[in-house]
């Protein structure tokens, strides 16, 4: 036990090396998911994830090398790098929101407001078309604090997300005093909208607020042409999971985005000529 211990803290000790190493040498990726709007199915967003195919092991899921950053301290250049590139790849994206996950220990730095207003300089992105996706965990800390920093962002013209809501400390309070504009729907209740009443009754309830506070609803995790269906009737603005589209690259989002354009013109066409 004790060798299969120590072989893992190794394991971990030459992944964070690596990671650092990676880093800086600029070896990590990122894709994109789309997000569809629900009634015209569209792409109206674009989520940024970050990934990193090690030398010799492969693809390393985010859930193992984000904890790690997250626990060595290099999550803040970490987040800057996606933000960067995603910004810079955005722009090649007119008509639609770019969305990016910002982690707890990257939004406590206290020059974070700072940094996505040099990035957003930097690659010409539109404020107005940026969204940060911020989770429950970093708001509990001070509430206060976050309130001053998501105020800084928003002035900017940034857009701004509660992520995975339900699933952590959920609160109303945190609705009604942080300035929020969007609403996503955590994964497990969607998975379990086939097998579960009570995630059935949530995300109905989660609907209901978010319209009510004047929030947009995203659904995420989405697999399934029912729970695409539930989520539809629920009332849910946009979707967003492998049923519609997986991760791509950049290059794929702007074919797609280019078929989705032509298909529009050539309906319009049709509606102008009928």
């Amino acid at each position: 036990m004790f060798n299969a211990k120590h072989r893992e803290t190794r394991e971990r000790e030459q992944l964070t090396k690596d990671l650092r190493r990676a880093l800086k040498a600029g070896d990590l990726r990122v894709v994109y998911q789309p997000i569809l709007d629900a009634k015209r199915e569209q792409t109206v967003a674009i989520e940024a994830l970050c990934r990193w195919r090690h030398m010799t092991r492969g693809d390393i899921p985010p859930a193992v090398f984000i904890p790690i950053a997250e626990e060595t301290g290099l999550i803040a250049a970490l987040g800057e790098f996606v933000l960067r590139r995603a910004c810079g790849d955005a722009r090649n994206w007119p008509n639609v929101i770019l969305s990016v996950n910002v982690s707890p220990q990257q939004f406590e730095t206290e020059r974070f407001p700072k940094v996505v207003r040099e990035i957003l300089t930097e690659t010409g992105l539109e404020p107005t078309r940026l969204e940060l996706e911020l989770t429950e965990n970093l708001l509990i800390a001070d509430l206060e604090l976050a309130c001053g920093k998501m105020r800084s962002l928003q002035e900017l013209g940034v857009r701004l997300a509660l992520d995975d809501f339900g699933a952590g400390h959920s609160s109303l309070n945190y609705l009604l005093s942080l300035p929020f504009d969007k609403l996503k729907i955590d994964r497990i209740f969607v998975s379990k909208i086939e097998t579960g009443a009570a995630s059935a009754a949530i995300i109905h309830a989660i609907v209901g607020i978010g319209r009510a506070l004047g929030m947009h609803v995203t659904a995420e995790g989405i697999e399934t042409a029912e729970q695409e269906q539930f989520l539809r009737i629920a009332g849910v603005h946009s979707f967003q999971g492998f049923r519609f589209c997986r991760p791509i690259e950049a290059a794929e989002i702007s074919k797609r985005l280019a078929a989705e354009d032509g298909a529009c013109k050539r309906e319009v066409r049709l509606a102008l000529a009928g």
